[in-house]
């Protein structure tokens, strides 16, 4: 029997992996066992109902409790960035500018620090060697885990939790095969990875591409998959609520539009209470000029005080809190099945969908739904280093920008006019809707998960031990 041990950092892995077929593939076959790692931090480490949940047959959970140390996280520190002045993109350029508006003494320190190590990749081979013989030790603490499961793989799913690493680092120790799958989007422009993994699963072809260019990858260890959880919009679809039954479960007469709002965390968006109040003002004077209904989203992640005073707005605004569990302290929400259906829902009868630069926007687009980004800073003008207009200049969402299939409002007045175009003309900007789909999901096929299952197995029977 072989055995892959599977890397569990949040609910975003819970949603990608364990609710979508690549979890139900695996696990169904006898001559495997998994090992679901759940890591130090996480928001399930030692959880009983996490346990419960998971494992059983041949599912078993552990918690691998070792934790990096401040020496650790410097060398990294320092070997990213390198990795950054070597990998100089957009996106890293706007966060030193930013830097440089908001401290310049501090960003005159980076920019020392940076000239000082230089574009040296075999600085970050060095201090990668450093970081081995000093931690080394710690392969002992994993130690237990490789030798009471001498796993033939380990299923990498986040490389940027911190925590990760030593299991990784472990890997290489213990000469085991990793391959690594990039939760989303935006993760490689975040940051370097770990090591040089076996195989590396991604998206879509511009995270291949980026692989390539950055980080130095043969396009024969990349394989492009699909987004796992987006399966479910294909598999459920014959099981959405009418819009009349949604509609009167979410709270709102079957006569109004549906405007929902998806927040982000508090660091991204600190405006968003702002854009939320300016919405239900233009719904109560009639700026909108059809009836409508603002429903709220929380993001998991997200500190929800800071809505209470937008409840005074009575019935034409909802909250909803999505999973299980969510809380300002982060990851805790486990979403499940249920509440998998009741997003698909959502992104199905909504009017229009509003966010901050979100994965929202691949979501939405995906059900053909009008989407609006945020681009002002809700009642304040911010410069452009401190306002979240240069969010759409990121390396990443630059892609989306380009379709055309999300509207940018730069200021309130753009935002009540592109709700009302939308809800006037949901079929307006389609077409570039369309294009983020190709472009992001590479196939909109309901058989993602099924892939990257296939994949590992066929890894697991050429490589793993």
């Amino acid at each position: 029997m072989k055995t892959v041990v599977i890397t569990i950092t949040h609910g975003g892995v819970v949603r990608n992996i364990l609710r979508s077929d690549i979890f139900k593939i695996l696990k169904s076959r006898r001559d495997l066992r998994i090992v679901l790692a759940v890591l130090h931090r996480t928001p399930f480490f030692n959880s009983k109902s996490f346990a419960a949940e998971f494992s059983g047959g041949n599912v078993i959970v552990e918690n691998v409790g070792i934790k990096s140390n401040i020496v650790e996280r410097a060398l990294k520190k320092i070997a990213e960035m390198i990795f950054f002045n070597i990998n100089y993109n957009e996106t890293i350029r706007l966060k030193e500018m930013t830097l440089k508006k908001k401290n310049y003494f501090r960003y005159l320190g980076l920019k020392f620090v940076k000239k000082v190590l230089g574009k040296n990749k075999n600085v970050i081979e060095a201090l990668k060697r450093l970081d081995m013989f000093l931690f080394g030790y710690k392969h002992r603490y994993y130690r237990e885990l490789f030798e009471k499961y001498k796993p033939s793989l380990i299923f990498s799913t986040d490389f940027l939790w911190p925590h990760e690493w030593g299991l990784i680092k472990a890997a290489e120790h213990y000469d085991v095969p990793v391959v690594s799958m990039v939760l989303s989007w935006d993760h490689l422009g975040k940051g370097r990875l770990p090591t040089k993994f076996d195989k590396v699963i991604v998206w879509n072809d511009f995270l291949k591409g980026q692989l390539i260019e950055y980080y130095g990858y043969s396009p024969n260890d990349i394989f492009v998959s699909g987004i796992p959880h987006f399966d479910y919009y294909i598999h459920d679809k014959d099981k959405l609520s009418s819009r009349r039954e949604f509609l009167k479960n979410v709270g709102t007469a079957p006569n109004e539009k549906l405007i929902t709002y998806t927040t982000s965390p508090l660091a991204l968006s600190p405006f968003g209470q702002d854009v939320i109040e300016i919405i239900c003002e233009a719904i109560k004077n009639g700026e909108i000029k059809y009836p409508s209904h603002l429903h709220v989203r929380f993001h998991p992640a997200d500190n929800f005080g800071r809505y209470e005073k937008l409840k005074n707005h009575g019935d034409i605004i909802t909250f909803e809190t999505p999973g299980k569990s969510a809380s300002r302290a982060g990851y805790t929400w486990r979403p499940d099945r249920a509440d998998m259906l009741h997003y698909a829902n959502l992104l199905s009868h909504s009017d229009v969908m509003i966010n901050v630069c979100s994965t929202v926007t691949i979501d939405a687009s995906s059900f053909d739904t009008p989407v609006i980004n945020i681009a002002f800073d809700g009642y304040e003008k911010k410069p452009y280093w401190d306002s979240t207009a240069r969010y759409y200049d990121y390396t990443h969402y630059k892609n989306i920008v380009k379709t055309g299939g999300a509207k940018i409002a730069r200021d309130k007045e753009e935002l009540i006019k592109y709700i009302n175009e939308y809800l006037k003309n949901p079929k307006l900007d389609s077409d570039g809707r369309k294009r983020i789909v190709e472009e992001m999901c590479y196939k909109l096929d309901g058989k993602a998960g099924e892939r990257i299952a296939r994949y590992i197995l066929n890894f697991l029977n050429e490589k793993g031990r």
